[in-house]
């Protein structure tokens, strides 16, 4: 018996659900046509075990340019096992592992303007003053923590590491003593002293558990112009060096009164003198009267009235005054040197130049200030070279 069979169709009928399922997947089908590779046969296994003893003799990498999760590059390969066979084929894709076509990571400062900070660095500007300059000069500035995090890492690659030992510090004063300089303008150790605090054997040391270290840094040239001098100006500076090291400078006057250095020097350590109480005003009046002497005998005979007068009151003090300053450096009065200035001007300006334009008034550690003091002596040398002296 045959029957008779009828199409009836029925309308569609279509769902949110069904129309967001489908968006969705249009979006992904778009998305993967974006991501297509294009793939290649490259070698042909006989079966998995082949394939895996030519696999596993390679390393693998994973390209830090992109994130762990993130996008990766086109270029990589797969292995397909064939189902109807035991046979294992190797694709790879025929894209170049490259970068530039990666945009770069807004996280880290660009080549172009780390160069431009390390210039303004060399120049001696502070953070602050590089900033400004980067606006005028319509350079896309990096945060504050990234041209910090920069210059510190710039740093430690021209001025060292911030810590060192004492044993450190002797072993470079060995080294630059025993090296011959390149030129009558490389700086060098010309003398040192290194005390530990097991070698003191005075108990009457006050800092007798105290390292104590000291060098001076000089050049040929500036040898030469102490070995023609008769009078020599020193004077301490501190603030410079985290240790609070004073760091002591000397040099010469000529006629014209213009101050000369050719010597740079740091003390680990620095006496201490406990006298009690001195009223220092009427104290400092007499010793500048002192220092108005105009004459050898002047100078002693207001000596002994200065510690005639003094002694009862301070008699520690004054014992330390009269053998340091009134027997052994007995030099600083007026009279010593008619054709010297009056005043050390000369030589607080030096100190200064180098606090404000050297150390940008930052204190360094003892590690990079005698990177940046040989710097400095350096360029007072080759000043006469040049016709600035």
């Amino acid at each position: 018996m045959e029957t008779s069979s009828q199409t009836v169709e029925v309308p569609t009928y279509v769902s949110d659900d069904e129309i967001n399922t489908s968006e969705t997947i249009g979006k992904s089908n778009k998305n993967n046509m974006r991501r297509r590779r294009n793939w290649m046969e490259e070698k042909v296994f006989n079966n998995a075990e082949e394939a895996e003893m030519a696999l596993q003799e390679k390393n693998y990498y994973r390209c830090s340019k992109v994130k762990a999760r993130g996008k990766q590059f086109d270029a990589s390969i797969y292995l397909l096992f064939d189902s109807t066979s035991d046979k294992v084929i190797l694709f790879r894709t025929t894209s170049d592992h490259v970068h530039h076509s990666m945009p770069e990571k807004p996280s880290r400062i660009s080549n172009e303007v780390k160069q431009a900070i390390q210039e303004l660095f060399e120049l001696k500007l502070k953070p602050k003053a590089i900033m400004e300059v980067l606006h005028e000069r319509e350079i896309k500035p990096p945060s504050i923590s990234q041209l910090s995090n920069f210059l510190r890492n710039l740093k430690n690659k021209t001025l060292g590491s911030t810590s060192i030992s004492l044993g450190e510090i002797e072993q470079w004063c060995i080294e630059s003593i025993r090296s011959s300089p390149e030129s009558i303008d490389s700086p060098f150790v010309a003398s040192y002293e290194v005390i530990y605090e097991d070698d003191i054997e005075n108990e009457d040391d006050d800092d007798v558990n105290v390292n104590k270290c000291r060098f001076f840094i000089t050049t040929k040239r500036l040898l030469q112009i102490a070995a023609r001098s008769k009078k020599t100006h020193a004077d301490a500076t501190y603030k410079l060096v985290w240790q609070g090291f004073p760091i002591l400078i000397a040099g010469t006057t000529d006629l014209d009164r213009h101050f000369h250095s050719f010597v740079m020097t740091t003390r680990g350590e620095e006496d201490r003198i406990n006298g009690g109480q001195i009223r220092t005003r009427r104290f400092g009046d007499d010793i500048e009267l002192l220092q108005l002497a105009q004459t050898e005998q002047m100078f002693f005979k207001a000596s002994n009235l200065f510690i005639k007068k003094w002694m009862k009151k301070q008699p520690i003090f004054i014992n330390y005054f009269q053998d340091e300053w009134l027997t052994t450096l007995h030099g600083w009065y007026e009279g010593v040197g008619h054709f010297t200035p009056s005043t050390n001007n000369a030589l607080e300006s030096t100190n200064n130049v180098m606090k404000k334009e050297r150390t940008l008034r930052e204190r360094l550690p003892l590690s990079r200030f005698k990177v940046l003091a040989c710097e400095i002596v350096e360029k007072w040398s080759k000043s006469y070279e040049r016709g600035l002296k």
